[in-house]
C-alpha cells in the first residue's frame, strides 16, 4: 500500500462533515486517551498492520484485540506524544513517526481516544511485548480491505451502534474476534483508504 495513499485517506477524513469523531457515542470519562494504528513496511509503502491482544487476565479488554495505547498522563504534551509513549511501553517501538490523526472513537470504557496513524520502516520487526499484553500481532494489510467484515449491533448507554466485527485466523483453535473500537476505527480508515 504506497504510503501516499495512506496519507491521502487521512487528508480525505480531515475535509469530511466530522473530521474529529467517527463515534456517536457521548464519553462519560473526561480523561483522554490515544491508540497508535502501526503500519509495518518499507519505502514502497506499508505491508502489515500491528496490533495486540490484551493479556486474558486484564481488568479491561481481557483477550481483546485492540491497538496498542493508553490514557493521556500529565507529561504527555499531546494526543500524539500519548499514543507514542504508550506504543515504547507496550511493545518497545521507538522509531516509528507519526502521519497524522483519524477521527475520535469512544470506547467501551467510555473514554474519547484519538487513533494516530505511525509508519515503521524496521527492516525485521522485533517486539519487547508488555507483561500486561498476551502477543504483538502483524496482520496484511492489502487483505484486510477485502476481509469478510460483518456488522454487529451494540446497545451504548440506549444507543444502538452498528459496529464491524472481522473473524481473525491466528492459528488458534477458533477464529479471534475483531470487534468494537478497535474494527469501528479500523474499518472506517480502510474505507477512506479505499476510495484514495
Amino acid at each position: 500500500m504506497p504510503w501516499e495513499r495512506i496519507e491521502t485517506s487521512l487528508r480525505r477524513v480531515a475535509r469530511s462533515d466530522h473530521p474529529f469523531k467517527i463515534s456517536r457515542r457521548i464519553p462519560e470519562d473526561g480523561r483522554r486517551a490515544a491508540v497508535a494504528v502501526v503500519l509495518w513496511g518499507d519505502a514502497s509503502g506499508a505491508k502489515k498492520l500491528v496490533l495486540v491482544q490484551r493479556g486474558f487476565g486484564a481488568p479491561q479488554h481481557a483477550g481483546e484485540i485492540a491497538f496498542p495505547g493508553g490514557m493521556a498522563e500529565p507529561g504527555d504534551l499531546d494526543l500524539p506524544r500519548t499514543a507514542l509513549r504508550e506504543l515504547r511501553e507496550e511493545l518497545g517501538i521507538t522509531d516509528a513517526w507519526e502521519l497524522g490523526c483519524f477521527p475520535d472513537g469512544v470506547a467501551k470504557a467510555r473514554v474519547r481516544f484519538t487513533p494516530v496513524l505511525f509508519r515503521w520502516e524496521a527492516p525485521e520487526p522485533r517486539f519487547m511485548v508488555d507483561a500486561e499484553l498476551e502477543r504483538a500481532l502483524m496482520l496484511p494489510l492489502a487483505p484486510l480491505l477485502d476481509a469478510p467484515w460483518s456488522n454487529e449491533i451494540l446497545d451504548r448507554q440506549g444507543l444502538a451502534l452498528e459496529v464491524p466485527r472481522l473473524e481473525l485466523d491466528l492459528g488458534d483453535a477458533q477464529a479471534t474476534p475483531l470487534w468494537g473500537a478497535t474494527a469501528f476505527v479500523l474499518k472506517a480508515w480502510l474505507d477512506a483508504l479505499g476510495t484514495s
